[in-house]
């Protein structure tokens, strides 16, 4: 019985390397996949909260151009306002 085993693990085993090594690469190329596409909308955000920062830090320096340029604004608003 044990013979019979071992001679149906000799025919089988090249075709289970194929099927295992088959599957092997289709994960690692889905998975490759899916990295690239994580990085990509990573990226996106990672733009756009610097855009958003920059944004903000454009106003401030306006309002900070203004305080320094003209005197008859009142500091105490402006100030508050940031």
């Amino acid at each position: 019985m044990f013979e019979l085993f071992l001679i149906i693990m000799i025919f089988l085993s090249p075709f289970l390397l194929l099927v295992l090594i088959k599957n092997y690469f289709t994960y690692k190329t889905t998975a490759k996949e899916k990295s690239l596409l994580l990085q990509d909308k990573n990226q996106k955000n990672t733009i756009v909260t610097m855009q958003k920062k920059l944004d903000f830090l454009v106003e401030r320096v306006i309002v900070l151009e203004e305080l320094a340029i003209n005197k008859n604004i009142d500091l105490s608003q402006k100030i508050a306002q940031l």
